[in-house]
């Protein structure tokens, strides 16, 4: 109990919440990082984009793997880890930010912390990745859209366009955030006004600016990210793809809260005499709903209307507002008893998940036959197989031609860092090609059959192959096997 009776200390709800968040983080930083042997699979895949620093990738924009490079660079294994905490903190920064224009500062406190208990920002914070990455920009392209369409100065509109512009960077899912705010802009009879005005036109020309150079790489790339996720989002047909994946998408949104309702309901916050219809402003609320809820609502709508398929975790980003949203209807100020407890099961909820997750890193591996991402050879695989391409070339590893995962991990732990062609194709891969991979030559690996699998075969003739076998560092499964082949260097090297 050290640590309530630290937060107790402090003097006002904003403290010691923002105190209990930071806790938060620093655990959800330093524990997983503790407990894993390798790096979680998006954050390997974004490592050796980011190490290639191109201007998309044939899954997504470009940001995310810059940032993730950036942190493995200053801080190794460590950065991805806090990189990911870091985007959630800045998230309920502009959360805060909002809730003081909203609301009053007690409602603001509590409504940023109340979205511990939403899962999108504790369970799957250990890994790295777009839809992460994305949290902070939406949470700051909202706080900046409410200061704009309320006092209409360039510069708000200008730091709109900006983070809108990253966000887009970052993942295309902002565009249903901007759809949202649209919307919500026709509802406000002054805002809708600046339509018309520069400032607002402003932020779009940035915004285009921001996004120009990915566009230009999409086009130069037929558009590879849009292809992927056409495919990435399923082949559904009839009813499931235009009612019941819908449904689903936004049910499992709803549970995704559960914990948030536990918490509320373990706190005591069911009693009817806490909640008041009229106490926050009616136009508040209407913006919390438009932009906290509005944007699950036409991701659902565009996929029911379009038989798009739908993943869940598309809905990462959308729920900042959730905690706002919520306390929106709470009578403030609450009682000190009322808030020690809520702040107290609070702490209790994140040691709970913090510990719940270290389980299902570290001592589940030996219950399964399968070793998770984070549980494999990786320093041991890229020694190996480095060792074996020294002994059939005097040439440096430059090449790797492997699915994503193997790739990425001997690009990460090869002493040569070398790049990635994803699946043996060039298209995937645009950081290689053919007069590179002739010169360089390639080490291919591969799971599954002693033969080369043909979308490798037709890099090169092989030289030599074979195959290793590594035990696994945590968990009980059979030794992991891969096969190897060498595709010679057509140069000579000294």
């Amino acid at each position: 109990m050290g640590l309530m009776k630290g937060i107790a200390v402090l003097g006002n709800t904003a403290s010691k919440v923002w105190l209990l968040l930071l806790i938060n983080a620093l655990l959800w930083t330093l524990l997983p990082w503790l407990s894993a042997y390798s790096l979680p699979l998006d954050v390997v895949e974004g490592l050796f984009w980011g190490q290639e620093w191109q201007w998309g990738y044939y899954k997504h924009p470009p940001l995310p793997a810059w940032l993730v490079q950036l942190s493995w660079l200053a801080l190794a294994d460590l950065g991805p880890f806090a990189l990911s905490q870091l985007t959630i903190l800045m998230t309920l920064l502009f959360v805060w930010l909002l809730g003081l224009r909203l609301l009053d500062r007690e409602k603001a406190a509590l409504g940023t912390l109340l979205l511990l208990g939403v899962y999108y920002f504790t369970w799957p914070t250990p890994e790295f990745n777009h839809n992460i990455a994305q949290m902070p920009f939406w949470a700051a392209a909202i706080y900046f859209y409410h200061s704009a369409i309320t006092d209409g100065r360039y510069r708000n509109w200008l730091l709109l366009g900006l983070c809108a512009g990253l966000g887009l960077l970052t993942k295309y899912a902002m565009v249903v955030l901007l759809a949202a705010m649209f919307l919500h802009l026709l509802t406000q009879r002054e805002a809708r006004k600046q339509l018309l005005g520069w400032p607002l036109w402003s932020g779009v020309g940035l915004m285009c600016a921001v996004f120009l150079p990915h566009l230009l790489w999409l086009i130069q790339h037929d558009f590879l990210p849009l292809t992927y996720a056409g495919q990435r989002s399923g082949g559904a047909a009839g009813l499931e793809a235009h009612l019941l994946g819908p449904l689903k998408f936004l049910l499992v949104q709803l549970v995704d809260h559960l914990p948030l309702l536990f918490l509320l309901a373990a706190s005591g916050f069911f009693a009817c005499s806490l909640w008041c219809r009229d106490q926050a402003d009616s136009q508040a609320k209407w913006f919390l709903f438009c932009l906290g809820v509005g944007p699950a609502l036409l991701t659902a709508l565009g996929a029911g209307l379009t038989g798009t398929g739908l993943r869940d975790m598309w809905g990462t980003p959308m729920w900042n507002l959730s905690g706002l949203l919520l306390v929106a209807w709470l009578i403030t100020p609450l009682s000190g008893s009322r808030q020690k407890k809520l702040l107290r099961n609070t702490l209790v909820m994140v040691l709970l998940l913090v510990m719940l997750r270290l389980v299902d890193m570290s001592l589940l591996p030996y219950l399964k036959n399968k070793p998770p991402r984070i549980g494999w050879p990786d320093k041991a695989m890229a020694v190996e197989l480095e060792q074996i391409w020294s002994n059939h070339t005097a040439c440096p590893l430059d090449i790797v031609a492997s699915e994503y995962w193997l790739g990425g991990l001997m690009a990460l732990r090869a002493s040569t860092q070398p790049s990635v062609l994803i699946d043996g194709r060039l298209d995937y891969s645009p950081w290689i090609d053919e007069e590179r991979l002739t010169q360089s030559g390639a080490l291919l690996i591969w799971q599954q059959g002693d033969d080369v699998p043909s979308h490798l075969a037709r890099l090169g003739a092989v030289d030599s192959q074979g195959a290793i076998t590594l035990d696994w560092p945590m968990g009980s499964a059979d030794p992991l096997q891969l096969h190897w082949a060498i595709v010679t260097p057509m140069h000579e090297c000294y």
